[in-house]
């Protein structure tokens, strides 16, 4: 909520600020619109093949506009190689075929071989279509073309590096929200666990199943959330304002990265040894309650994450549950010539889970 008595038009372009870090997508337009129409208006003033195929420039332009200023340099780079590369095939078939139906097929075949060129990226598409244009369009004075194409695209390609080094984007923002909602998928999922612990009877092998959630496409989109936050460091005149910030988010990513696994791994675990159909359960009615708490604590603990760190009463609420659940085990082992080694896995999971997500340096280790 804005300050009372805040100027009009800082308030406004807070907002806007707010808005376009929530929503790269509209910057990202922005920029690419103001690229384009830049190109647009210098291409007029060149002589030459400019005059002919002038929508080339801005071509470029938008084909360099790029998310990162990294990802705006490599992805220029790539499309010029690629129709440059392009053109060069045309221009070969040209002189020794000349533009008839088997040329058209020579081009296109080994422009669609180049473009399997890992180097190329996303603009491999380019070989064969520039190869195409080449051709056919610019056969009648080819290189006078090549030189307008590929040059005029190098130029919009400049000019939308430019755009993007002078509003050099930082995706702070997004990779936050793709962090939090990777923690609400696993508090969802450690949900899903206890519910079916808290049940009379443990769940079948098939009802376990439906209590998997998917949290590989969750973490993926994380993952290139915080690769795209880090790309956008390099040659960032922000960069430098918001280190700590951007250092806080990465260490927070490789958490839950391990994380994910220890919670995925937690419940193959319950779901491969709880079940119904088994005669030896891993915990049983004696320790399954105990489990539900401390399970539940450590969702309370995820969703009560603001910022880099989670609210100490959840922790603390946490800790308790999971020193309740080793006390039960411990008295199950002195009670029972049961083998609770599943039990124990159970425990150390919640433990190193608990961990990952921050835990009071004052506590000592519970399980030991």
């Amino acid at each position: 909520m804005a300050a009372r008595g805040e100027w009009p038009p800082a308030r406004w372009t807070r907002r806007l600020s707010d808005l376009l870090a929530t929503h790269p997508r509209l910057g990202l337009a922005a920029k690419a619109a103001l690229a384009a129409s830049a190109a647009w208006v210098l291409v007029q003033l060149i002589p030459g093949p400019g005059a002919d195929y002038p929508y080339y420039a801005p071509l470029g332009a938008v084909l360099a506009t790029s998310t990162t200023l990294a990802g705006s340099a490599r992805e220029s780079a790539q499309a010029v190689s690629a129709i440059t590369l392009g053109a060069a095939v045309a221009l070969a078939a040209d002189g020794l075929l000349g533009p008839n139906v088997v040329a058209i097929a020579t081009v296109i075949a080994v422009g669609v071989l180049l473009a399997g060129w890992e180097r190329l990226g996303s603009s491999s598409s380019w070989v064969p279509t520039s190869a195409l244009f080449v051709l056919i369009i610019g056969h009648a004075n080819p290189f006078h073309y090549v030189l307008g194409y590929a040059g005029l695209t190098l130029l919009g390609a400049l000019v939308g590096v430019a755009v993007t080094a002078a509003f050099p984007p930082l995706p702070l923002t997004p990779a936050s929200v793709q962090l939090g909602r990777l923690r609400q998928t696993l508090a969802e999922q450690l949900d899903d666990v206890v519910d079916g612990l808290q049940q009379e009877h443990p769940p079948t092998e098939d009802e376990w199943r439906g209590r998997m959630h998917a949290v590989e496409p969750v973490l993926t989109q994380m993952r290139a959330a915080v690769r795209e936050a880090d790309e956008a460091r390099r040659g960032n005149r922000r960069a430098g304002r918001y280190r700590g910030t951007a250092e806080r988010l990465y260490q927070q990513a490789r958490a839950l990265e391990r994380l994910a696994f220890l919670i995925e791994d937690l419940t193959r675990l319950i779901a491969e040894t709880e079940i119904a159909e088994n005669e030896d359960v891993a915990l049983g009615p004696s320790l399954r309650p105990a489990a539900a708490r401390a399970l539940a604590g450590l969702a309370d603990v995820l969703r009560s994450v603001e910022g880099a760190t989670a609210d100490d009463e959840a922790t603390e609420r946490a800790y308790d549950a999971l020193e309740q659940l080793v006390a039960a085990l411990r008295h199950t082992r002195a009670t029972t010539d049961e083998d609770l080694f599943a039990a124990g896995g159970i425990v150390e999971n919640v433990r190193r889970s608990l961990a990952s997500v921050g835990r009071p340096p004052e506590r000592s280790d519970p399980t030991r």
